[in-house]
């Protein structure tokens, strides 16, 4: 199988004006975004979203933060995103304003391709020009579509998961 991240974002799952005005209501937004597809209660995920973001921010440099976690009785990795238009302070007061908020949950069972998902979506939102193009988006499907050329632009070839190991010699 080969793995993208515009395999577990849903058009339907893009919102380019989050109305949020502080971390919490941002977190259960993302979780409204995240129940249809994850099929658990948003209440879960708001809950699991925010004992996650306790540990540690999910902030990153350039005013995206990837909220993530694992979910008991969610059956595969689902995405949103989300636009700030004015830019949310969350995480560390010095992170300074986020605008892009990727949500991401995962059956707990799926640590390996969790992480990839991650890493694929900080990679593809490391690049400024996109994030700029990406806040300049007014619809959803213009988003999505955004994501997924960019995707495309940085992985042309869609990458295998690694392969269990064969437990013959």
């Amino acid at each position: 199988m080969h793995m993208r991240w515009m395999d577990f974002l849903a058009v339907e799952a893009v919102r380019p004006n989050l109305r949020a005005h502080d971390g919490e209501s941002l977190l259960a937004e993302l979780s409204e975004l995240l129940a249809p597809g994850a099929d658990v209660p948003r209440e879960m995920l708001a809950g699991a979203l925010c004992a996650r973001e306790r540990l540690g921010t999910t902030a990153m440099e350039g005013g995206v933060a990837i909220p993530h976690c694992r979910v008991e009785g969610v059956r595969r990795i689902v995405t949103c995103v989300g636009l700030h238009r004015g830019g949310l302070a969350f995480g560390e007061p010095e992170d300074g304003l986020v605008r892009i908020f990727v949500g991401v949950v995962a059956p707990p069972d799926t640590a390996g391709l969790h992480l990839n998902v991650l890493s694929r979506i900080a990679a593809l939102l490391h690049a400024p020009p996109l994030r700029d193009a990406l806040l300049a988006t007014l619809t959803a499907s213009e988003a999505h579509a955004l994501l997924a050329r960019a995707e495309t632009a940085l992985h042309p070839h869609p990458v295998e998961p690694p392969r269990r190991a064969s437990l013959r010699g």
